[in-house]
C-alpha cells in the first residue's frame, strides 16, 4: 500500500506541475481588481526665491533704489573747501552685495541717475533722463540757474549730492534745492564677465566699448546684457 500511496502521490505532483506549466503557456486570465491606493510620498524642499531685482546675466547685476531728499546727511565739507552731501548705500539695496568689496575685487560698477523735483516746484531739470554717475545738469528755477551734481564714492560705498561752482567744484546745496527724489540704477559686472576673459575693471568697460556699447547710455548697457528696464 506504501508503494501505491508513494505512486499515486508522484503522479498527483507531476498532474499538478505539468498543469501549471500549461497554464503558461494558455489564454491571460482576466485582470484582477486594483489594489488600495498608497500614501502619499513627501514633499520635497522648496528651493530658494531668488533674490528681487538680481535678474538677466548671472555675471551681471542690476538694482534700482530711489532715495528722498530727506536721506540725505547734512551738508559737510570734504576737504579742498568741497561742501555736499552723502549717503551710504547699504548692502541690501544691492541684493547684500558691499559695493567696495565688489569693486576692490577687480570687478566693474556701473552708476546711473535720474533726478526729480516736487510737482509744482519752480526747480526743474531735464525731465526722465537717465543719466551716467559723475551726473552735472543746470537746475533752473524762477529766479536763476545753479549746476546740480550727482557722484558716486565706490571706494566709501558713498552715493554724493551738491551744487556747483564754475560746473564742476561741489558746493554746499540748501534744502529747497534738493531734488524730491533720485531715482539710482547700480549695474555691477563681474570680471568673469570680460568678453576676452581679462579680469580688470578697466577692461571689461574696454571690452563693452569694442563691442560697440557706450556705457554711458543706461539702454544700450541694458539690452547688451538682455536685461528688463
Amino acid at each position: 500500500m506504501k508503494i501505491i500511496l508513494r505512486l499515486t502521490l508522484c503522479l498527483v505532483t507531476c498532474s499538478a506541475l505539468i498543469t501549471t506549466s500549461c497554464s503558461k503557456d494558455g489564454e491571460v486570465g482576466p485582470a484582477g481588481s486594483q489594489g488600495p491606493q498608497g500614501e502619499q510620498g513627501i514633499q520635497g524642499i522648496e528651493g530658494e526665491q531668488g533674490i528681487k531685482g538680481d535678474t538677466g546675466n548671472a555675471n551681471v547685476k542690476h538694482y534700482d533704489f530711489v532715495i528722498a531728499n530727506t536721506d540725505w546727511s547734512t551738508n559737510l565739507h570734504f576737504g579742498g573747501g568741497n561742501e555736499g552731501r552723502y549717503y551710504n548705500i547699504p548692502a541690501d539695496s544691492l541684493g547684500g552685495i558691499s559695493l567696495y568689496s565688489f569693486y576692490d575685487k577687480g570687478n566693474a560698477v556701473l552708476a546711473y541717475a535720474m533726478p526729480t523735483y516736487a510737482a509744482g516746484s519752480d526747480r526743474e531739470t531735464v525731465p526722465n533722463t537717465i543719466k551716467p554717475l559723475p551726473y552735472s545738469t543746470m537746475v533752473s528755477s524762477s529766479t536763476d540757474q545753479f549746476g546740480l551734481l550727482i557722484d558716486i564714492l565706490v571706494n566709501e560705498s558713498r552715493l554724493f549730492l551738491a551744487k556747483t561752482i564754475n560746473g564742476y567744484e561741489p558746493d554746499r546745496i540748501p534744502d529747497e534745492d534738493m531734488p524730491a527724489t533720485i531715482d539710482f540704477r547700480i549695474v555691477l559686472i563681474e570680471s568673469s564677465n570680460a568678453l576676452t576673459g581679462k579680469s580688470s575693471k578697466e577692461n571689461i568697460l574696454d571690452d563693452l566699448k569694442a563691442s560697440g556699447v557706450d556705457v554711458r547710455n543706461y539702454s544700450e548697457v541694458m539690452d547688451h546684457f538682455n536685461l528688463p528696464y
